[in-house]
């Protein structure tokens, strides 16, 4: 299941089967109802950033969602969101002349969750700068 070259060295000179066995023999010799050591989550997070989540967590026995959060707090950064807030600045040049019959639809979301839905036609986009600021300055 395992990389041969990967499994022979881990972030801390530790290969994937070493930590397997730790577990493997804490869990043999533990108490009921203790929890892993810090130790070994630490040796599970140092694995995890070379080989990823779901292997080591598979690998190890550990619960796939605990093993992510004690990596993203080893990085320093939790990630609550798959996505990012991007921010899209649209200008339109004032003296701009429409011609043609042109049409716009713009969805947005912030980060509170607040939908708000445009449609423009004509020379209504000219107004599109003043709404979105709007809409993301309000509380």
């Amino acid at each position: 299941m395992i990389n041969a070259a990967k499994a022979e060295k881990s972030s801390h000179d530790e290969s994937l089967n070493q930590v397997k066995d730790r577990f493997n023999l804490w869990r043999e010799t533990r108490t009921r109802g203790k929890h892993i050591p810090a130790h070994l989550w630490l040796a599970a997070v140092d694995l995890a950033k070379e080989y990823g989540l779901q292997q080591v967590a598979n690998e190890l026995h550990v619960d796939c969602n605990r093993l992510k959060k004690r990596l993203a707090q080893s990085v320093g950064t939790l990630q609550i969101s798959k996505t990012s807030t991007q921010f899209v600045e649209m200008t339109v040049p004032p003296a701009l002349k429409l011609t043609a019959q042109s049409e716009c639809v713009i969805e947005l979301q912030n980060a509170r969750g607040a939908k708000m839905r445009v449609e423009l036609s004509g020379n209504g986009i000219a107004g599109l700068a003043g709404i979105c600021n709007t809409f993301w300055g309000a509380a």
